[in-house]
């Protein structure tokens, strides 16, 4: 038995041009999704991010030396 693959938008079958969706449309509702913010992904947003991280310390100008 052969499984295909399904669009993640509509659920009709996967197009390999489209990969993974079936249509330019398809992809076009995913990317807006993820650009309103539809979709996120997990984690810790901007600023307790960069504090918890230790990568800032030393200011603006800390990553020409490297």
């Amino acid at each position: 038995m052969s499984r295909k693959a399904k669009c993640p938008i509509c659920g009709k079958h996967m197009v390999a041009e489209h990969k993974p969706f079936c249509s330019q449309r398809c992809q076009k509702i995913d990317l807006n999704r993820w650009l309103s913010e539809v979709y996120l992904v997990p984690g810790q947003d901007g600023e307790a991010a960069l504090e918890g991280s230790g990568d800032h310390e030393g200011g603006d100008d800390d990553w020409q030396g490297r």
